[in-house]
């Protein structure tokens, strides 16, 4: 019987030395995506994007807006008693126009208001993505030669939206910092990217 246990401790052992032997750290990657710069510039951007996109629609809803007081003159042109049956006629010839114009631009509306929603998620999609991989290739890029023989992300969570890392020991090693050091070694001074408070005196040299 001692033998077995022998025999078992024998063939665990070299799993548990390994095991042991493993250089583990942790990043936020959460955290790293936020404190990138790019990400903040892509979110100026795409809000930039969105702001031109609503003043598009909006235009063309004024313009809509305009083409229904139209109609409704036309229509009371209609039915006044005080014009002539040639002219209520032709009022109700223009009226039959504007009303089709109406629903050409009702149309044109919400192709314009979806398209432009659409343009903006693949926009969102896509700089998201470019970010992700750019820190991926960080992360792969400093854990190699750090010795590291697993990088485990600690914000994600799983499709039930339950925490893939449950706990981590304060011996594991954050990473976090150093990566978004090295992300954001090349960014460009401030000033080329936040716009100056209001009323802020322009910076001299």
């Amino acid at each position: 019987m001692n033998k077995f246990l022998l025999l078992g401790f024998l063939l665990l052992a070299p799993v548990s030395l390994a095991s042991a032997d493993l250089k583990i750290a942790v990043v936020d990657l959460s955290k790293a995506f936020d404190g990138y710069y790019k990400t903040k510039d892509a979110q100026a951007r795409i809000k930039e994007k969105e702001d031109g996109f609503q003043k598009d629609v909006q235009d063309m809803k004024v313009d809509y807006d305009h083409m229904v007081e139209e109609a409704t003159k036309l229509k009371d042109a209609v039915n006044d008693p005080t014009l002539s049956a040639e002219a209520r006629a032709d009022k109700k010839k223009a009226l039959d126009a504007k009303v089709q114009d109406l629903q050409n631009m009702e149309r044109k509306l919400q192709e314009t208001s979806n398209e432009r929603n659409r343009e903006l998620q693949e926009e969102i999609v896509r700089r998201h993505k470019e970010i992700v991989d750019e820190i991926s290739k960080i992360v792969t890029d400093y854990s190699g030669p750090q010795g590291f023989d697993l990088v485990i992300d600690k914000s994600s969570s799983s499709s039930t939206g339950v925490p893939i890392v449950l706990y981590n020991s304060n011996k594991l090693i954050d990473i976090t910092n150093d990566i978004l050091t090295k992300l954001n070694a090349t960014a460009p001074p401030a000033s080329a990217t936040t716009p100056a408070p209001s009323g802020a005196a322009p910076a001299t040299h």
